[in-house]
């Protein structure tokens, strides 16, 4: 592929993660439910490595620190991560 190509590739996964996430991001208020719509859109995007690998290393490390905080606080693992 051309670089031209590459980029407009990268482009179009990166819209795609943000048409994702941006609904969950701008309807959080705070509940339980907000929260879980969240999570679920970050761990999809890092699911199928839409963004650039810097980016998605990144939002590995906030998922990641975000699950050991919340272990942390009840000392179990949650069935889901509530933050």
């Amino acid at each position: 592929m051309g670089a031209g190509v590459d980029g407009a590739v990268v482009r179009a996964a990166g819209l795609k993660a943000l048409g994702l996430t941006l609904p969950a991001f701008l309807g959080y208020l705070g509940t339980e439910e907000d929260r879980v719509r969240l999570w679920s859109a970050l761990h999809m995007v890092r699911a199928v490595r839409w963004l650039p690998e810097e980016e998605q290393t990144e939002l590995g490390a906030l998922i990641g620190a975000v699950a050991l905080r919340r272990c942390g606080e009840d000392g179990a693992r949650p069935n889901r991560i509530r933050c």
